[in-house]
C-alpha cells in the first residue's frame, strides 16, 4: 500500500484571505485571491520527490454560504496547480468537502461523513489511491485536521504556535498533535526525517 502526506488547503498551501468579522481569516472566493504561503511549493516539490502521495483534503462550505460558486472553486483548485507547477510541484489529487449543517442552500445542508472533524475525506482519498493512513501523514493548521488524522491513525502535523489561542484550544479539548511546525516547509522536514523510520508501521 502506498504513502501519502493529506494537506488542508487554506492556511497549509495558501494564504487566508482577510476578511471583516472573520478573526482567523477566510477561504479565497475567486482565482485572484488565491496565494501561495512562502515555502508552500518547495515543500510539496520535497514530498513528490520523496516518492509520497500528496492529497489535498479541505472543507470548502463557501458554496453553501453563498460566498462563492462551484465553478469559482474549480477556478481557484486550477490556479493552485498552476501556482504550484511553478515550483515543479503537483498535488496528486483534491478532495472538498461542501457541505455545512447550518445553511440554507439546500442541497449543502447536510450532516456528512467528510466534514473535518470526520474522517471522510481521508478514508475517501486512501481507498482511491490504495493508501496505508497508519504510515502517512495528516498536515493543517486547525484542530479539526488533527482530529481527522488522528480518527484514522495518520501522524497528524499541526502547523502554529504553542502560544497561539488555537493552541489553547486544543489543550482544552485534549486534543494532541504528533508534532509541531511552523509552516509546510518545517513539517516536510519532520515528514521526511522520520518517515523514514516508518511512523505507525505496525
Amino acid at each position: 500500500m502506498r504513502r501519502a502526506v493529506f494537506l488542508d488547503r487554506d492556511g497549509t498551501i495558501n494564504v487566508l484571505v482577510d476578511r471583516a468579522g472573520d478573526e482567523r481569516g477566510d477561504s479565497p472566493a475567486t482565482p485572484d485571491e488565491f496565494e501561495l504561503l512562502p515555502g508552500a511549493g518547495e515543500a510539496i516539490r520535497r514530498i513528490n520527490a520523496a516518492g509520497l502521495l500528496t492529497v489535498v483534503v479541505a472543507n470548502q462550505p463557501g458554496i453553501a454560504k453563498g460566498k462563492f460558486t462551484a465553478a469559482l472553486l474549480e477556478a481557484t483548485t486550477r490556479k493552485m496547480h498552476r501556482e504550484l507547477a511553478r515550483f515543479a510541484a503537483r498535488v496528486d489529487a483534491v478532495f472538498y468537502c461542501v457541505h455545512h449543517p447550518e445553511v440554507l442552500l439546500d442541497g449543502h445542508r447536510l450532516l456528512c461523513a467528510c466534514r473535518k472533524p470526520k474522517p471522510g475525506l481521508l478514508l475517501h482519498g486512501a481507498t482511491a489511491f490504495g493508501i496505508d493512513l497508519r504510515r502517512s501523514y495528516m498536515v493543517g493548521d486547525s484542530m479539526t485536521d488533527v482530529q481527522a488524522g488522528a480518527s484514522v491513525g495518520c501522524q497528524t502535523v499541526w502547523l502554529g504556535e504553542r502560544s497561539s489561542r488555537m493552541w489553547r484550544s486544543m489543550e482544552r479539548a485534549a486534543v494532541r498533535p504528533d508534532d509541531v511546525a511552523v509552516g509546510l516547509d518545517e513539517a516536510v522536514d519532520l515528514i521526511l526525517r522520520e518517515g523514514a523510520r516508518g511512523w505507525k508501521s505496525s
